[in-house]
């Protein structure tokens, strides 16, 4: 009998959205600047594509660059953080519109779109 636990996803390594071409810099005062992700080299070999990889503990996001890019509206990666209140508090001062939604069990939660549109939403476990 086959064991049930072998060939299965075992975990997320990483979530990758597209960005325009030449904006790594807007990228990175975005997710380094107000969502506090440390910017990572890309390897030598990937670094001649464009985007950037960003990391924080548990969380490896990367952006590449898509010659035809059209925003990520939709799909979406949703980041859990630390502090709801003073994410939203550092994305209102830095000039980005939050959207509310329905919330889910166990979570409070808005969405953010990044300097290129793309869908984030934001998260943190509800208070008990």
């Amino acid at each position: 009998m086959a064991d049930a636990h072998v060939g299965r996803v075992v975990g997320l390594h990483h979530v990758q959205l597209a960005m325009p071409e030449g904006k790594e810099d807007v990228a990175e005062s975005f997710y380094s600047g107000v969502l506090g992700l440390e910017r990572v080299t890309k390897p030598p070999h990937l670094e001649v594509r464009g985007g950037c990889w960003f990391r924080s503990p548990g969380v490896e996001f990367h952006l590449g660059v898509d010659q035809d890019f059209r925003a990520a509206k939709k799909a979406h990666p949703a980041f859990l953080v630390d502090d709801l209140a003073a994410v939203r508090a550092k994305l209102e001062a830095a000039g980005y519109e939050i959207v509310l939604d329905t919330q889910i069990s166990g979570f409070e939660r808005f969405y953010v779109s990044d300097p290129f549109g793309n869908r984030i939403e934001i998260l943190a476990p509800a208070d008990s």
